[in-house]
């Protein structure tokens, strides 16, 4: 109810709204500032109400078939490495018909 009270209103409390951005080592020498990423550390209650909003939107498009069969991301059941092996079956139909891939 306080989200929705939120949400309705237009209003998200201003703690909410602020994030401490740290630098997270990805790889490569720690020395070089290019293998560090931003991470966003925002409030608890925020990304709460930020994970309500999505699975609801994410449950609208499915029911309204707005996704393509080519929408791989942020879909559970959807990941990156299912997209691969779907495009590298595709490719091995394409060369076992003799087409031509550009």
């Amino acid at each position: 109810m306080i989200f929705e009270s939120f949400f309705n209103n237009k209003y998200l409390p201003s703690d909410w709204k602020y994030a401490n951005i740290t630098p997270t080592y990805k790889k490569g020498l720690r020395s070089d500032s290019g293998n560090y990423r931003p991470v966003s550390l925002t409030s608890i209650v925020c990304k709460l109400m930020e994970s309500i909003i999505r699975d609801n939107v994410v449950t609208h498009f499915k029911l309204n078939h707005l996704f393509t069969n080519k929408q791989f991301g942020f879909i559970k059941r959807r990941s990156a490495t299912l997209q691969l092996l779907q495009i590298l079956d595709n490719w091995t139909d394409l060369l076992e018909t003799g087409c031509d891939m550009h």
